[in-house]
């Protein structure tokens, strides 16, 4: 008889967490905004559009460097320019935010309908008072960074929760000097909007794996990737015990799982963000040449765990390997 199928297991890393544009999106359907009563003597202006960033916009200002130093100042000096601009976009802007609904209440801090017209409309505004502005680079639907002049500029978290405008002091994030934007993206940067932040992993150079789950009937493989040696990119995302290797950031970070897709790739047979896994058969040569992917449990004993590519369920003998898209494995028998 075919095997039964496992039961996904409950996972230490899941890959279906809503992203801030999906969270947006369903913001959307529960949002609503009102008109103004119109007075026949004195007809309302027409509700003005978003003002969007120009696509071939160049700060005035000149470019920013790579070498700033960065870290969290108080007070900042450009706080107060970025609470106008998020009140332009509130009183002046129609379907971009709600104001009817706030977090807290009668915080300002109001219902996000429109993410990304939020955010340029920021921007906008701020480039229209005179300073320079952009969207981050890694996540341009959240972050903005904002300069006055090139000897600093500050980033703001101006969304929280993805739904609702984060303003005020919580929203300011950093301080660098000299200016840190803008700067030409590196060739070694992840794509835009891709969610893993600075500082960037370098190359996956290994993989921890493991039986994670033993069972009776199949057992749970687990591939954690990590970078290194690198001590000092190990201690900058907060391992403080000088290890030399480490994954591409710690447990609970919400970075982990873009900086993992980013750096691991997608598996090749199932186009899921994780390592392809190559199954060695007992007694087969771990050879690079002789490994099979997996089909399923009933079919060549072993099969991707559908929920987290990093994880895959096994119930023949023999050697596993996760392997990332440059060409780094790691390997597990049972």
């Amino acid at each position: 008889m075919p095997m039964p199928k496992p039961m996904t297991p409950r996972l230490h890393r899941s890959l279906r967490r809503a992203s801030p544009a999906l969270l947006a999106a369903l913001a959307l359907s529960c949002g609503h905004s009102h008109g103004s009563p119109s007075t026949p003597a004195s007809p309302s202006p027409p509700v003005s559009t978003t003002p969007t960033p120009p696509a071939a916009y160049v700060c005035p200002l000149g470019k920013g460097s790579t070498a700033a130093d960065c870290s969290r100042a108080t007070p900042t000096q450009l706080l107060d320019a970025v609470n106008t601009a998020i009140d332009q976009v509130a009183q002046k802007t129609k379907g971009v935010l709600d104001t009817t609904v706030q977090d807290p209440k009668n915080s300002g801090q109001y219902q996000i309908l429109d993410p990304k017209a939020y955010v340029d409309g920021v921007v906008g505004n701020l480039r229209t008072a005179g300073m320079c502005a952009d969207p981050d680079y890694d996540f341009p639907l959240s972050r903005i960074s904002v300069k006055s002049s090139n000897d600093f500029s500050e980033d703001f978290v101006i969304v929280y929760h993805s739904q609702f405008v984060q303003r005020g002091p919580g929203s300011y994030r950093q301080s660098c000097s000299p200016a840190a934007f803008p700067v030409d993206p590196d060739p070694s940067w992840p794509p835009p909007g891709s969610g893993c932040g600075k500082p960037y992993p370098p190359e996956i150079s290994k993989f921890a794996s493991k039986v994670w789950l033993p069972g009776m009937q199949y057992a749970t493989l687990d591939s954690t990737p990590q970078v290194g040696p690198d001590v000092n990119y190990c201690r900058s995302i907060g391992y403080k015990d000088n290890r030399s290797y480490c994954p591409v950031r710690g447990d609970g970070s919400s970075e982990r799982i873009p900086c993992e897709c980013w750096r691991v790739g997608k598996a090749k047979d199932t186009g899921i963000c994780g390592p392809t896994w190559v199954f060695y058969p007992l007694g087969t040569p771990v050879d690079g040449k002789s490994g099979q992917l997996c089909k399923g449990l009933d079919v060549n004993g072993c099969e991707n765990d559908p929920e987290n590519q990093f994880k895959l369920f096994v119930s023949a003998s023999g050697t596993w390997t996760p392997c990332a898209q440059n060409g780094v494995c790691g390997a597990v028998s049972r």
